[in-house]
């Protein structure tokens, strides 16, 4: 159900160059990014990246490897 630690980092990582990346709350709480949404598929990232493929967790623009 809930991928490892190091790929759940990855995907955010890759998460923050994309162009669909939304944090607003980070204008208020700059160390805070647990509020980040994809504004493709509007998803909570945090929640969404920990998931496997086979429980909805998976890139809408196929960023994600794994």
């Amino acid at each position: 159900m809930f991928v490892s630690k190091k790929v759940k980092q990855d995907r955010l990582d890759t998460c923050k160059k994309c162009d669909f990346y939304r944090n607003f709350l980070m204008l208020r709480y700059p160390k805070w990014d647990k509020g980040a949404r994809c504004a493709k598929c509007t998803c909570f990232l945090d929640a969404k990246a920990s998931l496997t493929k086979e429980y909805q967790g998976k890139c809408p623009l196929h960023k994600w490897e794994e």
